[in-house]
Parts: C-alpha cells; sequence; structure tokens
C-alpha cells in the first residue's frame, strides 16, 4: 500500500502494529540505515507505509490525519525502560507561525493524532538492528490537561517570537513542548524571524523526553499513572502549571520543617523527610518514594532542597546533580553528553530551608534552570577538563586523612565540578562504592603497603554538582528581606 491508501486511523495502527518484531533494516525493504542520518529511523518508519519522504505541512497519511514518528527506548541501570530523546515534530516557521491562530496552526494539524513507533536502542549495536518493541496512536487532544498545558507551550513560543525575540527562544522556557534546535551546519542552523533582524536558530517543536518516557511507560506499557498535580484542565485558564505548583507551597512558607512534617505525619529529620513534605504539599498522597506527581516527570522538572544556615549567603551542601560513569562519559562528546542535555531539558524545583541553629523554617520555592550561557561556557570548559583527566590519567594526591583530585575543584567561577557521588570512599575493585578508570592513576605519595586499598584503576564513583554559592544567588531573593 501507498500512504494515500490508508483512509484511517486504525488502518494506519493496525499495519503499524505489523511492525512489531521487526529490525529497522527490515521495515526499510532492508535496505541498510548504515552512515543515514539522525532521522533514518524516522525515514524507515515512513518507508513502511508507502511514504515518500517530503517537508509537507500536511500529516505524513493525509487522508488518515495521521503522522509517522519513531523514537528509541533505552534500559536504564535499574532495569527500567525511558525515552532516550526528545521527540521531534515539525520546524517552527518563524515567518508563518505568528499568522496563525492555535486551533487552525500548521504545528496542531499536522501533529494532532501521531502513530508512534518505539525501538529498542541498545549501546554497540547496529542502527540495521535495532527492533520495533511498541506501537502506539498518540492523540494529543484525549488528555485534556496536557493539551491545556501543550497549548499554553505553542502560546509562550509563539508570543516570543512576536515580541522578535525568536532568538532568545530556548527549551527550558516551555513545560511539555519545547523549541529545540533543529540543523547541523551554520547556514542550516539561523532563519529570518519576522520581528527582528537578528537572526535565530533554526527550531522545531518537540515534545521532552521526560513528556516521552512518561506515556511510553503508561500510555504504551499500560503503568498505573502517577497521582496528579492538576485534575482539571479548567484551572490553566489562567495560570501555568509552574505557577499552580508555586501557588500550593506559598501557604507554608514560614513554617518550621518539624511542624510541618507533624501536619503531614511524616517522620521527622530523615532522608525522606524533604521530599515527602514536598509531595504534601503538591497534594500528591500513596506515590512511590522518588514520585512528585505525572506534571513534574512530565516536565523533566527534579525537585530539590536545599538548606541555609542563617547569615550565610551559600548553601550548607553543595547542589548535586548527576551521577556518572567513567567508562561511558569518555565516549561522550560534549554536543550529546548526557549533562549537557540534561541540563538543556532540566527545570529544577528549588525548595529552600533555613537553618537558625533550633530550626529548620521553610523559605521559598522557585523554579530554576541552568542559563545557555553558563552551560556552554564554565560547564563545557569543567567537562571537557574533567574528560581529558580520565581518558589520559587522574592525578590522586594521598594523605592520611584523605585522597585528593586533579579535578577542578569547587568556585562561583567554575560553576560545576566533579566531587564523590557514593557514601563512603574506596579505591579498590571489589566495592560498590568504586568505578574502574579507562587509564591508570596517577597516585603522589601512595605509600607501598597501601596498594591494596589504593588501586591503579579504581576511584570512588563521581557525580557532576552545582557550586552552593553559585545556586544560592538564585534564590538569594528569598533571604534578602530579612
Amino acid at each position: 500500500m501507498t500512504d494515500e491508501q490508508y483512509k484511517t486511523k486504525a488502518e494506519v495502527h493496525n499495519h503499524g502494529l505489523e511492525a512489531i518484531g521487526k529490525t529497522l533494516k527490515e521495515i526499510n525493504n532492508n535496505q541498510s540505515l548504515t552512515g543515514a542520518h539522525k532521522s533514518g529511523a524516522g525515514d524507515a518508519w515512513e518507508t513502511w507505509f508507502g511514504k515518500v519522504k517530503d517537508s509537507d505541512s500536511e500529516p505524513d497519511m493525509r487522508k488518515a490525519g495521521v503522522e509517522l514518528k519513531a523514537t528509541p527506548i533505552k534500559e536504564n541501570k535499574n532495569g527500567t525502560l525511558s525515552a532516550k530523546e526528545r521527540l521531534v515534530l515539525n520546524i517552527i516557521k518563524y515567518m508563518q507561525v505568528v499568522k496563525e491562530p492555535f486551533e487552525t496552526s500548521h504545528f496542531l494539524q499536522k501533529n494532532r493524532t501521531i502513530e508512534l513507533a518505539f525501538y529498542r536502542w541498545k549501546p554497540e549495536t547496529k542502527k540495521d538492528d535495532f527492533v520495533i518493541t511498541d506501537v502506539a496512536l498518540y492523540e494529543m487532544m484525549k488528555n485534556p490537561v496536557d493539551f491545556a498545558i501543550i497549548k499554553q507551550d505553542w502560546h509562550i513560543i509563539n508570543d516570543y517570537i512576536k515580541q522578535g525575540r525568536a532568538h532568545e527562544l530556548s527549551e527550558r522556557l516551555t513545560t511539555y513542548l519545547s523549541p529545540c534546535t533543529k540543523g547541523k551546519t551554520a547556514a542550516e542552523s539561523f532563519r529570518e524571524q519576522p520581528f527582528s533582524k537578528i537572526p535565530a536558530k533554526q527550531r522545531a517543536y518537540s515534545l521532552k523526553g521526560g513528556y516521552m518516557t512518561y506515556l511510553y511507560r503508561t500510555y504504551v506499557l499500560g503503568g498505573e499513572p502517577s497521582p496528579a498535580i492538576v485534575t482539571n484542565p479548567l484551572a490553566l485558564q489562567n495560570k501555568s502549571l509552574l505557577d499552580i505548583i508555586l501557588d500550593k507551597i506559598r501557604p507554608f512558607i514560614g513554617n518550621n520543617r518539624a511542624d510541618l512534617a507533624r501536619r503531614f505525619n511524616v517522620k521527622d529529620n530523615t532522608k525522606s523527610t524533604n521530599p515527602e513534605i514536598i509531595k504534601h504539599m503538591l497534594g500528591i498522597k500513596g506515590a512511590k518514594e522518588d514520585d512528585f506527581g505525572q506534571e513534574i516527570s512530565k516536565a523533566n522538572i527534579k525537585p530539590k532542597t536545599v538548606v541555609v544556615n542563617k547569615g550565610k549567603k551559600e548553601l550548607k551542601e553543595e547542589f548535586k546533580i548527576l551521577e556518572y560513569k567513567f567508562d561511558e562519559v569518555i565516549e561522550e562528546t560534549w554536543e550529546e553528553s548526557e549533562l549537557r542535555e540534561f541540563l538543556q531539558d532540566t527545570k529544577f524545583l528549588i525548595v529552600a530551608f533555613e537553618n537558625d541553629g533550633d530550626n529548620l523554617r521553610l523559605k521559598g520555592a522557585k523554579f530554576w534552570e541552568m542559563p545557555e550561557e553558563d552551560i556552554e561556557t564554565s560547564a563545557r570548559i569543567v567537562w571537557e577538563n574533567t574528560i581529558h583527566k580520565i581518558k589520559t590519567g587522574v592525578e590522586i594526591k594521598w594523605t592520611p586523612n584523605k585522597r585528593t583530585t586533579n579535578f577542578i575543584n569547587s568556585s562561583l567561577r567554575n560553576k560545576l565540578f566533579s566531587k564523590l557521588s557514593a557514601s563512603q570512599t574506596a579505591y579498590y575493585e571489589d566495592s560498590p562504592n568504586s568505578d574502574k578508570l579507562p587509564a591508570k592513576i596517577n597516585w603522589i605519595n601512595r605509600p607501598d603497603d597501601k596498594t591494596d586499598l589504593y588501586s591503579d584503576y579504581y576511584m570512588t564513583k563521581q557525580a557532576w554538582w552545582l557550586n552552593k554559592v553559585y545556586i544560592y544567588n538564585q534564590i538569594a531573593d528569598m533571604f534578602d528581606s530579612e
């Protein structure tokens, strides 16, 4: 059949289901995808339906009104499955979109119904051999709360273009639907915008990775949905999701943590106290330990509680953001690194407590995302420096009381740094707290009789952290009023 022969959604979906268990090469008429560009999987999915590739603003399956998209799924270290990346939709045409109302926009016309193919991505596996594991017919308007948030995001993007600020668009401005960059070369990457002479990066609408993960786990795998923070889409008519979340926390500002723990029947002074208090303030009850509500997951929001000692202009502790493994991070480039993608896609919900010596008092909550300039300057410099040292041999100085590496230290100037992630230090192979390095450690002052505890290739697991003064400066307005 050709794409014109699929007249209904059901016909499209039934043919999609027939691809389950097949490799990308098999659905691509047994033509190899080796050397194909990043959209090779999507092209193969279109080939399965007899679709000839074009840049039409109509859905791929025009008569059925269905767009075709293929997206990778990966297995995490804990065995769960998640989206490997965002789902890129159509290009944002700056000169046209400002003339469109949302209800008749090319975006909605093209993407309201999508036949999604999920294929299992595996490291060191050829693209030809990736297997289609699941297929779903995604209808954007079926979930009215999600659709209301996507509509808000579309308007945020459109308003930036109308204000002549298309060059300021960022994925962190929106909640579910983001304006991701699109285009590899300089010529491809910039476009004219209607209300400014400043060239703007070419961008496409995309559904965020967190949204795709949640969609896959519930919509496809049939997992139990997380509790919802917003249950009525009418609540989103005059407020954003972020405003609704902050409004739920605001009434508790000024309360002591011990009082909040009693109020919510949560054990005080334990590792789970702060997360449980946050969930109760958001109205999320009975959820799993790391579940703060489905909207938090879909929007790639990471709730983080911080403590500031009264009178200090820094956090009590550094700000941990992401663990990493040595053998994985050395295979990355900065542009496609896990850290860069994490910082670009993540909003932090920072909930701040002040410690006055006797009590922890809730000071406030704020959404924050790392500015693009900081990601591409200081964070990139530290990342590249750290990866170079991991590849060529980390220098570790041994003293009786501590071990120090030649990694760049925490500072306000550097912002990002690598530090121990494990609860206990370990420099030998058979420890759950250590990780193997790709190059021999350059030990300084290591005693000859300590080589069994301080090996040449194992060191304590690491994570990326942000400087505690840098993060305090992002929330200083909560404390400046005193």
